[in-house]
């Protein structure tokens, strides 16, 4: 670890759920002596607004997807980040060194350490056979037992269902098909969910049997032997890329680099990995699971991560989300 803190440090950071796992969490504030402190978001609308409250002094750090790292850049909430401070910064993939998702003007925001696709996850006793498609979301058989995520980004996927080939970038005419297909599905939604905990207690009381969802809740329902499966339709998928950024007004810089750096190694790769079933960023994490593990998780090609259209910056978002709350009303 580079750089050694004081006992009473704490490290505030928001996040989404599973990246401080007190699991592998522990072995970074033994080493350090700080404490870090976490707030879980549901959306990264609620991590944006969360992040630039107080002026970005409540939060040292953030994970933050690729659909609101520029926002955060523009927004002036996050420096830049010093990779010389960072001792396992060459670990990274080096297809992940200075991503678009977050380098600007040239300069790197973010170090990315983790990744994956948003998936369909089934109960195996409800659903036979392994769905081969989005498709099985609008299957009267499952009505009123399907659950979406309560984020606008997910206006993305439902515009690759309709077959449009950027659906980042959608005009009005797009975006009139989109709610068309989603008030659609609307009468068979049994809850929109923000958090993956939440998604999984649906399953476990049977209220719902479909989702959208992240590999998270696969993981978490796997782990407490729930017959679930998980399949990522080829051709159809979103997915994000996630970044540690730090605050422009981090009262803490030092302790965040040592909890990047943390988290890079391959202990703190392996804690995401194994605690989220999302996929990892470094050299290092790929030593730390071994070569089958780093497998499944796409890591030894990236192959998965070039199919995937990773959520990114939306220059109408305003717009998605107007049609987003028309659809949750």
């Amino acid at each position: 670890m580079p750089v050694a803190h004081a006992a009473g440090c704490t490290l505030t950071a928001i996040v989404w759920e599973g990246y401080t796992d007190p699991s592998f969490t522990k072995t970074f504030e033994a080493e350090t002596g700080c404490t870090v402190k976490a707030t879980y978001a549901g959306s990264s609308d609620e991590m944006f607004a969360k992040f630039r409250a107080g002026g970005g002094r409540t939060y040292d750090l953030i994970s933050a997807s690729g659909d609101i790292t520029e926002r955060l850049y523009k927004a002036g909430l996050v420096r830049p980040i010093d990779t010389s401070k960072l001792q396992n910064y060459s670990a990274v993939f080096e297809s992940f060194q200075g991503g678009k998702w977050n380098t600007f003007d040239g300069k790197p925001y973010g170090v990315t350490f983790a990744w994956g696709p948003n998936v369909l996850v089934y109960n195996t006793k409800a659903v036979k056979t392994a769905p081969a498609s989005w498709d099985i979301l609008y299957d009267p058989a499952y009505a009123g037992k399907i659950a979406l995520p309560d984020n606008p980004m997910t206006i993305a996927d439902v515009a690759l269902w309709l077959g449009k080939s950027d659906p980042y970038n959608l005009t009005e005419a797009d975006l009139a098909e989109v709610k068309d297909k989603l008030l659609e599905l609307r009468p068979s939604i049994r809850k929109f969910w923000t958090t993956a905990g939440e998604l999984a207690n649906l399953f476990q009381s049977g209220e719902v049997v479909l989702a959208h969802a992240w590999p998270l809740t696969y993981t978490q329902l796997h782990d407490a032997g729930f017959p679930i499966g998980s399949v990522s339709p080829k051709g159809k998928l979103t997915g994000w890329t996630d970044s540690w950024m730090i605050s422009k007004k981090s009262p803490n810089p030092d302790a965040a680099y040592a909890w990047i750096d943390f988290i890079l190694s391959g202990e703190g790769q392996k804690g995401i990995m194994d605690v989220t079933g999302y996929s990892g960023a470094t050299t290092l994490g790929v030593a730390a699971v071994g070569p089958e593990r780093a497998h499944q998780l796409f890591m030894d090609d990236l192959s998965l991560h070039s199919q995937i259209n990773m959520w990114q910056s939306v220059k109408n978002y305003d717009r998605w989300v107007q049609l987003w709350n028309e659809i949750r009303s």
